[in-house]
């Protein structure tokens, strides 16, 4: 059985256009209350082993909500280490999808070794932060090793640059015209590189443009209210935001980018600038990480307040995954869950009435083919957490 579920998502042609889209999901929103009754570090145990996809991230979320709602402190490099894990998986996130699915979309071969060296990347960046009985608990002691925690970084930072770029990533990143954008297309040769060309050059960058509509900061206090609700369970399963359908994605992450902007000028929030989103956030990585580890070293042995003005026992955990925000919630009474919530950036992205709605309204139907390319294209660059169906009806 596949325990994170599946989405289904269906599209309604009416002569040359799209009528209806109907995003249907069989995940398992319900079941975090197989936490209830547990202990809060059996619950931690438990969450990275139930959620493979950004199970890294899941932890961080679920360590944040149940220190919070225990009312700990912990030290700041705990919570810098546990932020860099988190950044690491988002590369190795990224690393995946443009490695192995726009390999696929530009017909290219995938490099199966380079792909499978990627699966070492979380457990050496663990290893390097903490011993194993540590990673993710309420009070854990951090052992650094930096050198390691280096290597992880050069890894991710070769693999970029030699497979996905063909320049240092912090070249690609400081690129801010639409000029130098389009000479590094026509001279790289990747599959990355390949598929965004395809995409200018037949003049589909554009397609999938249905806005974009960042979720906006919310207060912690704000969002543990709406979870304490009656109704909680349909606000998970279809959320918005005072009456708004939101995103959350690379995008809304990178929007002020210099070359987003002005790709936006061009493509709008169509294929282009998202899968763009996506490199540029790629490209950052190995930098953020690099002035991380030097803040880490510096920090002089200080706690973090992880307490916060919430109802007593209860505690927000709140992580930017590789696809989005990520927010848990913890109600405990004397170690034991009494109630745990998990809001997944794939419920809002894939909203029945959100982005990927929206966006997949907008392509061309006039040619079934063409049209299912281009939405596993659109889906893709949003990113689902799970697997997805595509059906044109």
């Amino acid at each position: 059985m596949n325990i994170e579920g599946k989405l289904r998502i269906e599209l309604h042609r009416q002569e040359e256009s799209i009528s209806q889209v109907r995003i249907l999901s069989s995940r398992p929103l319900q079941l975090p209350r197989l936490f209830e009754g547990k202990p809060v570090a059996e619950l931690l145990a438990m969450v990275p082993m139930l959620y493979s996809v950004c199970g890294t991230a899941q932890a961080c979320a679920a360590v944040q909500a149940c220190r919070q709602a225990m009312s700990l402190d912990v030290e700041s490099q705990v919570v810098l280490a546990e932020q860099m894990l988190v950044t690491v998986e988002t590369a190795r996130e990224h690393l995946w999808r443009i490695l192995i699915d726009w390999s696929t979309f530009a017909n290219k071969p995938i490099d199966r070794p380079l792909v499978a060296s990627l699966s070492t990347l979380i457990p050496t960046a663990k290893s390097a932060c903490f011993a194993k009985s540590d990673l993710f608990t309420l009070k854990p002691a951090l052992q650094f090793d930096e050198k390691k925690f280096v290597s992880i970084i050069e890894q991710i930072a070769n693999t970029t640059s030699n497979a996905v770029f063909e320049e240092q990533p912090s070249v690609l990143y400081a690129m801010s015209n639409i000029d130098s954008f389009n000479h590094w297309l026509d001279v790289t040769k990747t599959s990355s590189s390949t598929l965004l060309q395809d995409l200018r050059d037949q003049q589909t960058g554009h397609l999938g443009d249905g806005g974009m509509y960042p979720l906006p900061a919310i207060d912690p206090q704000e969002m543990s209210q709406r979870l304490a609700q009656a109704d909680a369970d349909y606000f998970i399963a279809t959320p918005d935001w005072q009456g708004g359908n939101y995103e959350t994605t690379p995008l809304t992450r990178m929007a002020s980018h210099p070359l987003l902007q002005q790709l936006v000028q061009y493509y709008g929030f169509g294929l282009m600038t998202r899968m763009m989103a996506r490199l540029l956030e790629l490209a950052s990585i190995p930098e953020a990480l690099y002035r991380q580890v030097q803040t880490l070293v510096g920090i002089q042995g200080n706690t973090e307040n992880a307490t916060s003005e919430l109802i007593e026992q209860q505690g927000l955990g709140e992580v930017e995954a590789a696809r989005g925000r990520l927010i848990h919630r913890a109600v405990q009474q004397d170690g034991i869950i009494k109630s745990y919530q998990i809001l997944a950036p794939t419920e809002w992205n894939f909203h029945p009435q959100g982005v990927v709605a929206r966006g997949l309204q907008k392509l061309p139907a006039e040619n079934l083919s063409f049209l299912r390319q281009q939405a596993d294209l659109f889906i893709n660059a949003v990113d689902p957490c799970v697997g997805y169906q595509l059906e044109i009806v």
